[in-house]
């Protein structure tokens, strides 16, 4: 019966190579909505700049990176773009997408401190649409901030270069150093992808972990859980992994109705969810 209930781990590297679709609710008439939030105001200087896109009614998909295609987010006062920047962890296992997260600080070269306006725009064939603006700010905390430290350690960016062998341990300065830091919920993250990246699956789980318990509400949040459910099957420990998602698609399920929650994250986890119900079916 436990085989049955394995998911074996070629199946699980098919699963998260084969693109996904979400689903997203469509407004009624065909009525196209476009909406931008951002998961705070207020930001550090070198710290994530998150937020999500909402394209609401027919055909509704936005891509998983700002280099090229319809999308566009327009920035006030206007900042480059950023040459090599890549989309966040998990958007670009998804093919299509109504609702995406974006990091800008990634796609665009930010300065220090400074206010911005920020408005995300459509345009692909159809009707133009525009979101309605959000403003951010960013702050450069002086050498007597408690926060100085911190970022003054982060000198590498953008963030995804955490993920690969392509920094000097930032991150996990940050997190011994100063594990009050503002910053220290995304460097928890990172180091998991890091560790994760480097088939160190207990120092990824550990990692993971710490973000999905310590800050539960952090966007990040559910991306990490769906890091551990990686990290366990990488570790072979199938039943265990199999329980996770079958935790996770519950928890998403229930905060479906949240528009700020990740449709890349609950894709997958259904698409998972989806190979184990066939594996049990087919006897394997």
């Amino acid at each position: 019966m436990k085989a049955r209930l394995c998911l074996t781990a070629c199946g699980l590297v098919a699963v998260l190579a084969a693109p996904v679709t979400t689903r997203g609710d469509e407004p009624s008439q065909g009525q196209r909505t476009l909406v931008l939030s951002a998961a705070q105001a207020d930001h550090l200087t070198l710290e994530p700049i998150l937020v999500t896109v909402q394209l609401s009614g027919k055909d509704a998909s936005l891509p998983a990176g700002l280099e090229k295609g319809p999308l566009q987010i327009q920035i006030t006062p206007a900042v480059k773009l950023r040459q090599g920047a890549k989309p966040l962890p998990l958007e670009d296992k998804v093919d299509s997408a109504p609702r995406r997260r974006y990091d800008l600080l990634e796609w665009y070269q930010f300065p220090a401190e400074g206010t911005f306006k920020i408005q995300a725009i459509v345009n692909d064939g159809s009707a133009g649409v525009t979101s309605p603006a959000v403003t951010i700010t960013i702050r450069r905390p002086g050498k007597h901030d408690a926060e100085w430290g911190p970022v003054d350690r982060l000198h590498h960016i953008p963030w995804s270069n955490y993920v690969t062998d392509s920094f000097c341990g930032d991150t996990f300065d940050v997190v011994k150093r100063w594990p009050e830091s503002k910053l220290a919920r995304y460097c928890h993250y990172y180091n998991g992808l890091f560790s994760q990246h480097k088939k160190e699956y207990d120092k990824a789980l550990a990692s993971f972990k710490i973000v999905t318990e310590n800050y539960p509400d952090f966007m990040f949040a559910d991306a990490a859980n769906y890091g551990i459910a990686e990290c366990l099957m990488a570790q072979g420990k199938r039943a265990e992994a199999i329980g996770h998602v079958a935790a996770m698609q519950k928890s998403i399920g229930q905060r479906s109705a949240n528009a700020a929650g990740s449709s890349c994250v609950s894709a997958l986890v259904d698409r998972l969810a989806d190979q184990i119900r066939r594996e049990r079916t087919d006897g394997r």
